[in-house]
């Protein structure tokens, strides 16, 4: 049985969470899927509905457990994905959780910071899409203890949260085919700035999808409107 403390979070003292239907193994070395992320996803397979490829090659940023990845996989009969991130420990669990749903045949896995190390058929791929860390400084500091159990590394970036989407951002069209489109969780109070990032690094057909809160959580631009 076990003896849960109220400082740690219950998915970490159970190993579980829910994500889309699916049960994950998650641990302190990963960032705990959230259900906003979940509009991610289903957003990302609604484009991909609109992309002109029978087998669709992803890349995705920041994987932490698997989740998004593993999400996509279940739903997308033909895809390829390569599923990033820069922790070690995160891509462990990540593997893990691969394992059990029997999707080594369309995910790999990479450790590199950001695009780094992506080479081969990955330089140019239909989809990009991440829940990329974007928490500002300030924020971080006013949140409670379960979310301060989990990684740093996912949630802080930078003084206001974006540095790591405008590299996402800046850098995904050199690795993106024509028709091919990003797309990005955001914080609750950044979207007019990433929409401008997205247009000035060259995408159009720039939209955004509101979460269940009413912000505008997941942005998607594609290279060519």
């Amino acid at each position: 049985m076990i003896e849960y403390n109220e400082t740690v979070p219950i998915q970490y003292q159970e190993r579980i969470t829910k994500f889309m239907g699916l049960d994950l193994f998650v641990d302190e070395r990963t960032f705990i899927p959230r259900p906003e992320t979940e509009l991610l996803v289903n957003v990302a397979l609604e484009e991909l509905k609109h992309t002109p490829v029978s087998n669709s090659h992803i890349i995705e940023l920041c994987t932490g457990s698997g989740a998004i990845s593993i999400a996509i996989a279940q739903n997308l009969e033909s895809c390829e994905i390569k599923a990033i991130d820069i922790s070690k420990d995160a891509l462990e669990v990540a593997f893990k959780n691969i394992k059990t749903y029997k999707l080594e045949h369309k995910i790999s896995l990479l450790h590199s910071d950001l695009f780094d190390k992506v080479t081969g058929e990955f330089s140019k791929s239909t989809c990009i899409v991440s829940n990329p860390p974007y928490v500002s400084k300030r924020d971080y500091e006013k949140v409670d203890c379960w979310v301060k159990a989990e990684p740093s590394i996912a949630f802080l970036a930078g003084e206001e949260g974006l540095d790591c989407i405008e590299k996402i951002i800046k850098n995904s069209v050199k690795y993106l085919t024509l028709d091919g489109f990003l797309a990005m969780e955001i914080g609750y109070d950044q979207a007019e700035k990433v929409k401008s990032f997205f247009a000035e690094y060259g995408f159009s057909n720039i939209e955004s999808h509101m979460d269940f809160n009413g912000f505008e959580r997941v942005i998607v631009g594609r290279m060519n409107g």
